[in-house]
């Protein structure tokens, strides 16, 4: 996923979103932070701008439905995001958000 845009065929596929989040080279756990990180979904449909459709976005196996991501026993932060919802022609760009702003922020991502 890291790698650029993806093209999804079919539409009961789930696309592994995977991450590490550090800070000052330090990693974080799951135990390290109350709000977990979120998924973000934007669709621009090329008329008009992008619109927000993370409501739409269903789990697949890791993930809740609160769109947040969970902390695998491998040490990855990681949410399956089932394309069912995600079907109508346009770009989909999808993000991991702070669950809470006051709490960290999400800063730049480096491919592993």
């Amino acid at each position: 996923m890291a790698s650029g845009p993806v093209t999804v065929r079919g539409k009961n596929r789930a696309l592994p979103l995977k991450a590490e989040i550090f800070d000052d080279g330090f990693e974080i756990e799951g135990g390290d932070i109350v709000a977990p990180p979120v998924i973000q979904v934007l669709f621009d449909s090329g008329v008009g701008g992008a619109l927000d459709v993370t409501g739409e976005a269903l789990p697949s196996g890791q993930g809740t439905d609160g769109n947040q991501f969970e902390f695998t026993t491998s040490g990855i932060w990681q949410f399956n995001l089932k394309t069912k919802n995600h079907t109508a022609a346009g770009t989909y760009t999808v993000t991991m958000e702070s669950g809470d702003d006051a709490e960290y922020g999400i800063g730049t991502c480096q491919e592993l």
